[in-house]
């Protein structure tokens, strides 16, 4: 019996082509529809409800917040993605920030962190050891014609499902 649970946690771990990964610390998120400096504020103020965030800074003129995050804290790009929401607003873009703690993985192999499944879809990964930062690529997280034109180049790295968190590497 002890041999068979065994087992199963190994195939559970091993399973696919998953990795750990390491802590995202920062983001930057663009909002669209804002109008004013009290729509800038409501952004703000629901980010900072956030568990995981620990600093946000907002940039009226672009609309955009530089966020910094908790150390050891999991971050989730569908919690940012609802607060800008919930305060009446959308994502134009999601930027995450982040040190690589693994070898490359190939494109598009999905790898686990904080019990989130993510996925590179650009050509390149990140290097041992290396900060790097990504977009987070799907419905919400980019404007349309953003979308549009990442679907036109990585379409058959792109999945439907909204449970993976799929990463196009900045350059």
């Amino acid at each position: 019996m002890r041999q068979s649970t065994l087992i199963i946690l190994l195939l559970l771990l091993l399973g696919g082509q998953q990795y750990t990964f390491a802590q995202f610390n920062s983001g930057k998120l663009q909002a669209t529809g804002l109008t004013c400096a009290l729509c800038n504020k409501a952004i703000h103020q629901s980010l900072e409800q956030l568990s995981f965030v620990e600093k946000v800074e907002a940039d009226i003129k672009s609309s955009s917040f530089t966020l910094t995050f908790r150390a050891n804290n999991a971050v989730s790009p569908a919690k940012l993605k609802a607060a800008v929401e919930d305060a009446g607003f959308f994502v134009g873009e999601l930027q995450l920030m982040g040190t690589w703690n693994q070898e490359p993985v190939e494109r598009g192999a999905s790898f686990v962190w904080n019990q989130q499944v993510f996925q590179f879809i650009s050509s390149k990964t990140p290097a041992l050891s290396k900060s790097f930062t990504c977009t987070v690529v799907g419905k919400g997280y980019l404007t349309e014609k953003s979308l549009k034109k990442i679907k036109a180049d990585y379409s058959e790295y792109l999945k439907s499902d909204e449970n993976i968190y799929q990463l196009l590497l900045n350059k």
